[in-house]
């Protein structure tokens, strides 16, 4: 009775969130080369003649940038673009100053002079094609409904696995020796018998990794609404996310530099013993932070826990939050492992190819069990006319 219960549950879960396994497993192994796509698709935005070698040296050319464009507030930008590389700023225009058409804006290292701009909407010509596979992967390019729609897609991925990995158990016989054939697949095997040994043999190899792949995508599509909550409330974290409105101010210019917000920053990450290097700058225009990421190397990226983040008053340089997954509770830990076990990043490049390989997995699951679906359902449809026709008589 359980068998055929969770036969009825893997084959029909699978069925249907299969076009969407494809279609995220696709994408994803795209997304894990997405930096190197992009700017292979796009030199002319992201190639320089010079190199902005330290990080007070992007910070200078960043600042020659705004001075010359004082309607656009820049938000972020990488402190270590890296060799020969332009600096990528994300901007906005500033309350009441005309809109831009685009808020990705890059610059010359050297010189702080405009390189290109962009927008971040999704497309499909070369300067937005990475953001429109984001936005497929992430959303359907639906916004939240697709969202949610995935996160419900991924809670049937994990319930079908679960099942699956039930329906590998050997009915009868020695156990072990049973269970192990189904971990082999033989490629002098008629192609029926093949597809099903594969379709069993790397969900039985990959198991661990899939399970982790579709948890983390559950909870990354329910991250706010379900969770966020559910740790935080398991372990309050002592720093929040800024995730309460912040206080009621009236817009207005930083009064620092950004130069001098990073110095800021600096200051108290020595302060705290953080050895760590300043990777990314931001602004937080409601709150009036500056805000510097730091990571081991001077380069964000989110291996383990990802970076520690330290905000400064734009007015004053005074000290007033962090975000640190190191010493903060567990809640912020739970919180911050999402993203780099999903992507990969947690343990660098080893971990993102698994999660390469993961994706053509997936995409190799999604398409065997359709055909074996197709291949046994005359066989069913038999059976059960049969049935019928014998219940008749």
């Amino acid at each position: 009775m359980l068998r055929a219960a969770l036969l009825q549950i893997h084959r029909y879960t699978g069925l249907a969130t299969l076009a969407f396994l494809v279609i995220a497993s696709l994408t994803g192994c795209v997304l894990v080369f997405r930096g190197p796509i992009d700017r292979a698709l796009n030199p002319d935005l992201f190639y320089a003649q010079s190199t902005a070698e330290t990080a007070e040296a992007s910070v200078r050319a960043v600042s020659r940038w705004a001075a010359a464009n004082p309607d656009l507030q820049i938000l972020s930008f990488p402190l270590h673009p890296g060799e020969q590389r332009t600096i990528p700023l994300s901007v906005a225009a500033k309350p009441g100053r005309p809109a831009t058409t685009y808020d990705e804006v890059f610059v010359d290292p050297a010189s702080g002079a405009f390189v290109g701009g962009r927008s971040s909407d999704a497309g499909i010509d070369r300067r937005h094609l990475i953001k429109g596979v984001a936005d497929l992967h992430f959303d359907l390019v639906a916004g939240t409904p697709g969202r949610w729609f995935l996160g419900a897609v991924a809670v049937a991925w994990l319930l079908s696995s679960l099942a699956g990995l039930y329906l590998t158990f050997p009915e009868r016989g020695g156990f072990w020796r049973s269970w192990w054939r189904n971990w082999q697949f033989r490629r002098s095997s008629k192609l029926p018998r093949l597809l099903l040994d594969l379709h069993r043999a790397s969900a039985l190899w990959l198991f661990p990794f899939l399970l982790i792949l579709a948890a983390t995508s559950a909870a990354l599509n329910f991250f706010g609404e379900f969770y966020a909550p559910a740790v935080t409330k398991m372990w309050p974290l002592e720093h929040d996310l800024f995730d309460s409105d912040p206080p009621p101010r009236d817009p207005a210019d930083p009064r620092l530099t950004l130069a001098e917000g990073l110095a800021a920053a600096q200051a108290h990450a020595d302060r705290t013993g953080l050895e760590w290097q300043p990777a990314t700058m931001l602004y937080l225009p409601d709150w009036n932070f500056y805000g510097v990421k730091f990571s081991p190397d001077g380069v964000l990226d989110y291996s383990n826990l990802g970076p520690v983040d330290y905000y400064v008053d734009a007015d004053t340089g005074a000290y007033r939050h962090e975000v640190d997954p190191y010493t903060d509770t567990m809640g912020l830990k739970a919180i911050r492992v999402v993203y780099p076990l999903h992507s990969g990043e947690i343990f660098g490049p080893v971990t993102v190819a698994l999660v390469f390989v993961l994706g053509l997995a997936t995409l190799l699951q999604s398409l065997t069990g359709l055909y074996i679906w197709w291949k046994k359902r005359k066989s069913r449809v038999a059976a059960r006319r049969a049935h019928r026709r014998k219940a008749a008589a």
